[in-house]
């Protein structure tokens, strides 16, 4: 047999999900009327949003919100059984899960409910769901999938034992994942806890202390203006329109937003390249200046890892002989709130020069800056290879998933 030019072992099978699942659309109890929800989790009625899928893996037991009793009564929801498989099939399309309880859903998840389990195994079925391309149908609101496109829709079954050792690999993998991601998740609170110790209480203090505008501090800190130790200068790209490409394709590397966000302290790749035509409208800044976006996304950092031109939507920050710059990018991601605070409302936040340059930042001793930027540098090293080790199983499971569905394997 052969499927999108992927040759299917004869002895698969071929079923229509109406075949071999009862599919059951959830709902919602009216939100006008207090009595169809029970606030103080009483009545032990679950009921499933897409919310609740975003923030649990690959098993859902809880969720948000509960319903009542009476709820349960007067609208749609229908009782999903424990083990079974369901599936966000409107806006967010695609998100599964596997219930560890009965449980209800809204109307934008769907449930495969089983009919034959020596037949079909709901965890071979979250990894066929969930490596399928839908048909989207295209709503007011965004994508959706109607309840007929998913009964017709046909997956391949081999026997109920390939299933379930197909499953247990994948399932093995799914596991390394949560593993990593508990590691992730720890480390980062981890981090934040010594970020606030280490930028309150410092390195090798007795307990001599001051209070200043920015909280008690050691004593031999100073509380000084950003632009007292740092040059602040926006990044530039005036020529209009923007997207003119007699600027572009050179040898000069040019980042924007999406370079520095999420970048984890460090700014080593770019998307776009200025031509000489390119640096005559823009701004070189030099390797070591901290970035830092100011325009809809506030207050993320990073430090160049190379000479680079930006536009007005980010800000230089190239630190004097007083400062040091790892230090400081990391003790700016500290103040990304209070910078999101002071952002001027219009059509998008941003944020001026004029609110930057007095911004109080902390001075400890220069030796004491790079004391605390190496314990941060290499907590934040431990987390990055973590990271990189979730990313090589995701890639991991991806080929598997082809390989074992397919019957290659």
């Amino acid at each position: 047999m052969v499927k999108n030019n992927t040759k299917i072992p004869e002895e698969w099978k071929e079923y229509n999900i109406k075949n071999i699942c009862n599919v059951l659309i959830g709902g919602t109890p009216a939100r006008n009327n207090e009595d169809f929800w029970d606030t103080k989790k009483e009545m032990h009625n679950i009921w499933v949003s897409i919310r609740d899928m975003s923030n649990n893996g690959k098993y859902i037991s809880d969720s948000a919100e509960y319903i009542s009793d009476q709820g349960v009564k007067k609208s749609n929801v229908k009782l999903i059984p424990k083990d079974t498989l369901i599936m966000s099939f409107k806006l967010s399309i695609g998100k599964v899960a596997i219930t560890k309880k009965e449980l209800y859903t809204n109307e934008a998840i769907a449930a495969f409910v089983v009919k034959d389990k020596n037949l079909l195994d709901s965890n071979y079925l979250y990894y066929v769901v969930s490596g399928l391309n839908y048909d989207f149908d295209t709503a007011v609101k965004g994508k959706t999938l109607n309840k007929e496109k998913l009964l017709n829709t046909k997956i391949f079954l081999p026997s109920i034992g390939i299933q379930n050792k197909i499953a247990e690999i994948l399932g093995a993998v799914d596991e390394e994942i949560e593993k990593i991601n508990e590691l992730i998740n720890r480390s980062d609170k981890i981090k934040s806890g010594l970020m606030k110790k280490l930028f309150s209480d410092g390195i090798g203090h007795k307990g001599n202390c001051k209070r200043t505008k920015l909280g008690i501090v050691p004593v031999e800190w100073e509380v000084v203006s950003l632009s007292s130790v740092a040059k602040v200068e926006r990044g530039k790209f005036s020529h209009r329109p923007r997207n003119d490409l007699k600027l572009y394709n050179g040898a000069i590397p040019f980042i924007q937003t999406a370079e520095v966000v999420g970048c984890n302290g460090k700014i080593y790749s770019y998307h776009q390249t200025l031509n000489d035509e390119g640096l005559k409208v823009s701004k070189m800044f030099p390797a070591g200046t901290i970035v830092l976006t100011i325009a809809a996304n506030i207050g993320d950092t990073g430090v160049l890892q190379f000479d680079a031109c930006f536009p007005d939507s980010l800000v230089g920050i190239k630190v004097n002989e007083q400062m040091d710059s790892i230090f400081l990018e990391f003790y700016l991601r500290t103040r990304k709130e209070y910078l999101n605070s002071i952002a001027t409302q219009s059509a998008q936040k941003n944020i001026n020069l004029e609110k930057l340059n007095p911004l109080l930042i902390i001075k400890p001793p220069l030796h004491e800056q790079k004391q605390i930027a190496e314990i941060l540098f290499a907590f934040d090293n431990k987390i990055l290879i973590y990271k990189k080790i979730k990313i090589n199983l995701i890639q991991l499971k991806k080929g598997l998933l082809v390989e074992l569905l397919s019957g290659k394997k």
